[in-house]
């Protein structure tokens, strides 16, 4: 009878998380499915019918009422009366065409679902998958990446204007975008604010500050990208590309109001990022702002999950990149001399920690 209580105690633990986990796969494909198929506009565009969105996307009723039944059970679509709406972040983030549209990424993701496959491996020897981290398919690699992560970047960003009180408290701005990418995080600087969110309307731009200058550095390869994103906000006045590699290129001492570095530590790895600090540091006048953007993971490295799972990404693509905590970041700032560092939660997972010098 001693047993007894111990049985009774694990009967009532469920496999729920397991399971849920275990599935993951499969919400990440019905997810991918939907989006190739464009079924959140249909939905969106339709009158919720099953039977209409069926005929309109030209699929049998009775696998496109099953893949909705799914979208339904993972919360991006509600089902009332039999009729079938789009819930808020699909509206906001799956709707081709709308600003926030994140469907290109999802579906470039696909490249990152291979690399997962050989998880087991590098765990066990400690390296990245050795084609990722050469160089030249490194450069294609992210000259595709900042295309399709633009939304995401610019969001975050435009949360992070708001909360500095860009062209309102800050202007007149000298901006240095270190691993600009496709300038999602200094394009926002340069944008009045109440047009910031009409990202894909190709309406005129009007400035925020006209004499807000902004130093994008990155690739050639990738500045191609760059250029074809400020020429659409028509903001080649206020843009300077310039091609290289940030760790050799010489930033001017004590030339800039900000520095930025988006999403780039994750990257670089402990050595590198402190190097760049220093190098950052140094580039900044005196009051001036470092912004860092970044997946943080907490003190304790417990959490959040999605920084913790992001992390093993940098394994497996990269030969030194991690995640890091606040913690940590406020300890090497603070050695290379910056005086007042917080941190800001931007878009969903993204903080800032911001640098004064």
């Amino acid at each position: 009878m001693s047993g007894m209580p111990g049985k009774k105690k694990s009967l009532e633990i469920q496999p729920e998380l397991i399971q849920n986990i275990a599935w993951g796969h499969v919400r990440t494909q019905v997810l991918a499915t939907a989006v190739e198929l464009d079924l959140f506009s249909a939905v969106h565009n339709g009158n919720g019918a099953v039977e209409k969105i069926a005929r309109n996307l030209n699929l049998p009723l009775r696998s496109t009422r099953m893949i909705l039944d799914a979208l339904v059970g993972m919360g991006l679509v509600g089902k009332t009366r039999g009729l079938y709406k789009l819930e808020p972040e699909a509206r906001t983030f799956l709707l081709r065409g709308e600003p926030g549209y994140l469907g290109a990424f999802l579906q470039f993701d696909e490249f990152s679902r291979h690399g997962w496959s050989a998880l087991t491996h590098t765990v066990q020897s400690g390296k990245p998958l050795s084609e990722f981290v050469l160089p030249d398919y490194r450069k294609k690699f992210f000259q595709e990446l900042v295309k399709r992560i633009f939304p995401l970047s610019y969001a975050s960003s435009i949360a992070l204007c708001k909360k500095l009180g860009i062209g309102k408290k800050l202007k007149n701005q000298k901006i240095l975008d270190v691993g600009c990418g496709s300038a999602a995080w200094s394009i926002a600087f340069a944008l009045a604010d109440d047009i910031r969110r009409g990202i894909v309307r190709e309406a005129l731009v009007a400035l925020a500050d006209p004499q807000a200058q902004v130093t994008a550095v990155d690739f050639p390869e990738v500045l191609e990208i760059t250029q074809n994103f400020v020429q659409r906000f028509r903001l080649q006045k206020q843009f300077e590309l310039r091609g290289g590699d940030f760790h050799t290129l010489p930033f001017p001492a004590e030339s800039y109001d900000a520095v930025i570095l988006g999403h780039i530590c994750h990257g670089e790895g402990e050595a590198a990022t402190r190097k760049l600090l220093k190098k950052s540091y140094d580039a900044l006048k005196p009051g001036g702002k470092l912004l860092i953007a970044e997946f943080i993971a907490n003190d304790l490295r417990s959490g959040p999950e999605l920084p913790m799972l992001f992390a093993l990404n940098m394994l497996l693509f990269t030969e030194h990149g991690d995640v890091f905590t606040t913690k940590e970041m406020r300890r090497w700032l603070s050695f290379v001399g910056f005086k007042k560092i917080a941190s800001m939660a931007v878009q969903y997972p993204v903080t800032v920690i911001a640098a004064t010098k």
